[in-house]
């Protein structure tokens, strides 16, 4: 292993001391209100950014989402100039948070409920996920991407162009964008991150198999079908696609995918997107965990304080929308995906 990698594991090793213990999370959900949750971050000293003037669940928002941008450029700074892990999370990142974007903005959802879990990279940082949010329609964003120069922009233009927004098709748009970026990355890594993309792509195959299959349409579904995983195959995708409804669609999945890791994440409800993500982010961490313990010095190490980084946003995230709702504390506990 090049000493550089072994410095990105070691940093990355020291940006987890200052993420924020389970512990901590459990005592901020105790907070009464929004204003008593920010002097409980504001204790919590550098490990959150300055939550800046007026203290709400807006600024709480910022402070997360700059924390995150924070620690991610630390790591940046130690990857070598060849892509890698941290490319391949980004391009993970900038997938949930255009799918999430682009829902949004044909839902008509206002600004702050669009930019909810969000995590900022360098190809889509904390302001241009703002401005991207504020758009008023989906070819509005995806305008706004292609000034950006982001490499999913193009590909998405005609998938938005008509009134009525296919939403299969912008999935599909994004997982095939995705899939082309990171196959060649984790070709040339370890086993550990060929693994984490192969779940993340069949895991958007099985989505888009129970869309088609919930609501059949003209479409040819072995066209939709994205190549780069590993679990989910194509002869697979085309029957569950073809099954006729949702439940058929899930016991097909469910056959061909009980003994692969994407077994735990079964039955996925292919339009609940952010329970889908949390499902995942929790299943994913316990398995990079075990692995990073291990071989210390496999990529698990680095992808395991990268999902924390996610965790902790989510989590203190969660726990600022909980405070300004008046969730009891122990629902906001339930929700914390940050392991013990």
């Amino acid at each position: 292993m090049a000493a550089s990698e072994i410095g990105l594991i070691a940093r990355a090793h020291g940006v987890a001391t200052h993420l924020l213990a389970r512990r901590t999370l459990d005592s901020l959900a105790t907070a009464e209100d929004i204003q008593a949750l920010a002097r409980g971050l504001v204790h919590q000293g550098t490990a959150i950014d300055a939550l800046g003037e007026p203290v709400d669940v807006f600024a709480i928002e910022r402070a997360v989402g700059g924390t995150a941008n924070r620690h991610f450029g630390t790591l940046y700074r130690w990857q070598v100039r060849t892509p890698g892990v941290l490319d391949v999370f980004a391009a993970h990142q900038d997938r949930r948070s255009l799918r999430a974007l682009l829902r949004g903005a044909a839902e008509g959802a206002a600004a702050a409920a669009r930019l909810q879990g969000l995590f900022p990279t360098p190809s889509l940082p904390q302001l241009a996920l703002l401005e991207l949010a504020r758009q008023s329609s989906p070819a509005a964003v995806v305008r706004q991407l292609v000034m950006l120069a982001h490499p999913d922009g193009g590909r998405l233009a005609s998938v938005v162009q008509q009134s009525q927004v296919d939403l299969l098709a912008v999935d599909v748009a994004l997982l095939r964008g995705f899939a082309e970026r990171v196959v060649r990355i984790a070709a040339r890594a370890d086993d550990e991150l060929r693994q984490f993309v192969s779940v993340l792509i069949d895991l958007g195959n099985a989505q888009s198999a129970l869309l088609i299959a919930r609501e059949p349409a003209d479409v040819n579904p072995p066209d939709l079908f994205v190549s780069g995983g590993r679990w989910l195959t194509q002869s697979t995708f085309v029957s569950a696609a073809r099954a006729g409804s949702t439940q058929h669609a899930l016991l097909v999945l469910t056959a061909a995918l009980a003994s692969s890791p994407m077994g735990p994440l079964l039955p996925v409800v292919p339009t609940d997107v952010a329970h889908l993500d949390r499902r995942f982010l929790i299943t994913a961490l316990e398995r990079v965990t075990r692995a990073a313990r291990l071989d210390p010095l496999s990529t698990a190490s680095v992808v395991r304080v990268l999902l924390l980084i996610e965790a902790q946003s989510l989590d203190l995230r969660a726990l600022a929308w909980g405070a300004a709702f008046g969730t009891p504390p122990s629902m906001r506990q339930q929700q914390l995906v940050t392991p013990a």
